[in-house]
């Protein structure tokens, strides 16, 4: 078989080769960073995800906390997944053709997007290897076996993101349709690993405001319907796909008899449409959120008639090496020009601040070591936290992402002290004239870039209550009725009184 596409082998090789010098290239990004910093406050649950990924980076860093390293789980993530491919196409499909897909995923484009550390790694390397031993349960001997996988790894795959119900929902589908009772032994044993998961993140929500469920289905939703939303889905939908993917298929059309293959992929992809569709007309959705069914896409070009399937290697192929050619070459002018290069750029403080935080922390912790230094945004709190190795905690934000800080951080120890906030754009005087008794305006530079921090002065707790948490109640942490209310650190620290009334 090796032999049979040994060209092609020779080409994923390459492909995986410079996979591994973008993924040590690329700049530490404000979501690494924030995941990073779950792990530093290891818990059962976080505020925007179930907690798969800051398991995963604690348990990592006793080995190496190194972002690269952390990236390697990404690097080995994608090839398991492209094996698991391979080994659930071998099940229905000719060995070879298998293999085949197992190369394809590996030489497209897929793949190198796929070089980050997120939560959405997690999700497709167990969603993908959850539904291979819950089909191997099924079609194969030692039902209990792969059944108990397929429960572990299914659990998992929902203690990564919510999207992994949708898949939960195929796969029950499918087995009851498909192989009717025979499909109970492998349900009775899958299914209870699976609630045991849901349940500890329900336990979870319940005991922290319904985080999960506040921020996924009520904070990010929209309330109009936008037609740039959609036509963004469709627009990423082609993108992922590729549009001579489409064509392939299309060509290959009469190959589409009913099977069990079949209908398995229908199932998945099908359900993954209808949601999607729903959803991007009210909300914009990124390359990401399609990432947990990508796999399932590869496996619907097993049905591809053989002279196609080359050409789609081939042409991703080439798809990717456009990707690998302008990503190097950018990241290689990241790291080999100046930064003052960049200095006319409107990103330029961004470009300094991720290139060299190093320094930024070096003075940061010598002007302002003993003072209760706070960020505006998640992205410089996380990489602070990185890079200096202590926290910066986010304040000053209605923003509906990053809130891991409104847990950690009780404003009312605040009140009447002063405070120090950094940013990397300009701050003005009368963004926090309101909730301080003075404020003052400090600068220093790093390769030119001017960065600020505003000292405020006798803070006042109860105008930023006023101004910010009034905001923040209403927006993440007014939970609804319909929903048992147990604990919120938010609600029982500043409006229990208000709630007793």
């Amino acid at each position: 078989m090796t032999k049979t596409y040994e060209k092609e082998i020779k080409i994923v090789g390459i492909v995986l080769f410079c996979k591994l010098f973008i993924l040590a290239l690329v700049p530490l990004t404000g979501d690494e960073a924030y995941f990073i910093k779950w792990a530093t406050h290891l818990s059962s649950g976080y505020y925007d995800h179930p907690p798969m990924i800051g398991w995963l980076i604690w348990l990592m860093s006793f080995v190496n906390d190194s972002i690269i390293f952390f990236r390697l789980f990404s690097f080995m993530a994608a090839i398991t997944v492209a094996f698991s491919i391979y080994k659930i196409a071998q099940l229905y499909i000719d060995e070879n053709k298998a293999y085949l897909l197992f190369l394809l995923f590996l030489v497209s484009p897929v793949d190198i997007l796929m070089s980050l550390f997120t939560n959405d790694i997690p999700l497709v390397l167990f969603g993908t290897l959850g539904t291979q031993f819950f089909v191997y349960s099924l079609k194969k001997e030692q039902t209990i076996k792969y059944a108990l996988l397929a429960g572990l790894f299914l659990g998992a795959a929902f203690l990564s993101k919510y999207f992994s119900l949708f898949l939960f929902f195929s796969l029950f589908v499918f087995a009851i349709s498909v192989y009717k009772t025979k499909a109970i032994k492998t349900l009775l044993i899958a299914m209870p690993i699976v609630l045991l998961a849901i349940a500890q993140n329900i336990y979870f929500n319940y005991n922290c405001c319904w985080n999960n469920i506040m921020f996924n289905f009520f904070a990010r939703t929209e309330s109009h319907y936008n037609f740039e939303t959609f036509s963004n889905f469709v627009l990423n939908l082609v993108y992922v796909v590729t549009p001579w993917a489409f064509w392939f298929l299309y060509k290959s059309r009469k190959n589409f008899v009913k099977s069990e293959l079949l209908i398995l992929v229908s199932l998945i992809l099908g359900v993954m449409f209808v949601v999607f569709f729903m959803v991007s007309l009210k909300n914009l959705m990124g390359i990401h959120w399609f990432i947990l069914f990508i796999p399932y896409i590869f496996l619907l070009f097993a049905f591809l008639d053989e002279k196609y399937l080359h050409k789609l290697f081939k042409y991703n192929a080439i798809f990717t090496a456009i990707h690998i050619v302008i990503l190097l070459c950018v990241l290689a002018a990241l790291h080999l020009l100046p930064n003052s290069v960049f200095k006319s750029s409107y990103f330029y403080e961004d470009a300094v601040l991720s290139s060299n935080m190093k320094e930024t922390c070096t003075i940061l912790d010598k002007e302002y070591t003993d003072k209760k230094l706070f960020s505006t945004g998640y992205t410089n709190a996380a990489m602070f936290n990185y890079y200096c190795k202590k926290d910066m905690p986010m304040i000053f934000s209605n923003s509906v992402f990053g809130r891991m800080d409104d847990k950690l951080v009780d404003i009312r120890t605040l009140k009447d002290r002063d405070l120090y906030i950094f940013n990397n754009r300009e701050i003005k005087i009368s963004e926090y004239a309101n909730v301080c008794d003075d404020v003052k305006i400090d600068t220093f530079k790093v390769e030119d870039a001017v960065f600020y921090v505003a000292e405020c002065k006798g803070f006042d707790y109860d105008k930023y209550k006023t101004h910010y948490l009034d905001i923040q109640q209403k927006k993440f942490y007014d939970i609804p009725k319909w929903l048992p209310q147990g604990k919120c650190y938010f609600n029982d620290r500043y409006y229990k009184d208000e709630q007793l009334k």
